[in-house]
């Protein structure tokens, strides 16, 4: 029975972010954001401050401008600032046309579909809805006639 252990692994806590309001709190980095507005809530009194390149970045006001300086998100700034180190724009798509014998702008073959003529031009029972009583009664006498005039009921 030995050789049959298996091991069910725990969360990987490799993967998570710690959050920087209470360090036993631990997050997926793609619910950070979130759970960083759900708990400032419980924490008002606290000196945090957000980073002005990534919300998610929440340090003390005396640790801050180090961050600043060292933000992995800054170089989105850097690169709005200086466009010329941006990288070139894609080339444009080369356009191709498609030869087709189909126009869809010419006239369908058929006439369009109306389901009203159908209905009374085929042998279809049919049943009038709002109608008041005296109209429904003179709508089944007329089908009465329709369809036994063609030996059909």
């Amino acid at each position: 029975m030995a050789g049959n252990n298996i091991f069910v692994g725990g969360p990987n806590l490799t993967e998570y972010v710690q959050c920087p309001y209470d360090s036993a709190h631990r997050i997926l980095p793609v619910r950070l954001a979130f759970h960083l507005n759900r708990c400032a809530k419980n924490f008002p009194c606290s000196k945090m401050v957000r980073c002005p390149f990534n919300t998610s970045h929440l340090y003390s006001v005396t640790n801050m401008q180090e961050h600043i300086i060292e933000c992995p998100n800054r170089s989105n700034l850097e690169r709005y600032k200086m466009p010329d180190m941006l990288p070139l724009v894609e080339p444009p798509r080369h356009e191709f046309i498609v030869d087709s014998a189909e126009n869809w702008d010419d006239d369908p073959p058929v006439p369009t579909y109306n389901p009203k003529t159908y209905c009374e031009e085929k042998f279809i029972i049919r049943n009038p809805q709002g109608a008041p009583p005296a109209a429904r009664r003179e709508f089944r006498e007329r089908e009465r006639r329709r369809f036994t005039a063609n030996n059909q009921f």
